[in-house]
């Protein structure tokens, strides 16, 4: 009879604090509801890198991004892998939005230097494209970037990253292609 007493008391106790005041758990607003539904999945992805001074050719990865929900859906989460002729490429972004500057947050973090990087300016959404922005200072000048995700369907998008110094013309850096994986059965 005890354990049966202890068992029914178990039962209905409330999981939490919050539940145990009454209090409703929050939940996720529109905008990451908006973010999740864009990018949630895995994606087969094609990177094109412009030449530059390291690649005077340019290049191209293949690989994978997955996107998935981060705790309780306040942000989302990328795990970023591809591999072009020098190897191995690996990364992680997360993305919240913050209601205090009315734009998402965006943490990137890969196997290069820095290692990770807070984009200054965030991301909007401009239309039906996504427009992350950062800028820094490099050398004594003013330098600023620009991804835009865009082209965003059920089982694709497009992204393309420009960069250059501040006022003056923005230069590609890569563009990618992402194409949906289905599970098969």
């Amino acid at each position: 009879m005890k354990i049966l007493v202890t068992l029914c008391v178990a039962v209905f106790l409330p999981a939490s604090p919050a539940a145990a005041a009454g209090i409703r758990r929050a939940q996720p607003g529109p905008e990451m509801e908006r973010l999740t539904k864009a990018l949630s999945g895995t994606w087969s992805v094609t990177v094109n890198l412009a030449p530059n001074e390291h690649r005077p050719k340019g290049g191209v990865r293949k690989g994978e991004e997955v996107w998935r929900r981060g705790p309780g859906g306040f942000s989302l989460i990328e795990d970023y892998h591809s591999t072009d002729e020098q190897g191995e490429h690996n990364g992680l972004a997360i993305m919240w939005w913050d209601d205090n500057v009315h734009r998402y947050q965006v943490m990137w973090c890969d196997d290069g230097p820095p290692g990770c990087m807070v984009y200054a300016l965030g991301a909007t959404w401009q239309g039906n494209d996504l427009v992350l922005r950062h800028n820094w200072e490099e050398g004594g000048k003013k330098f600023e970037s620009r991804q835009v995700t865009s082209d965003i369907t059920p089982t694709s998008f497009r992204q393309s990253s420009y960069e250059g110094e501040s006022r003056g013309e923005l230069k590609t850096v890569f563009s990618i292609l992402a194409s949906k994986v289905t599970k098969s059965n």
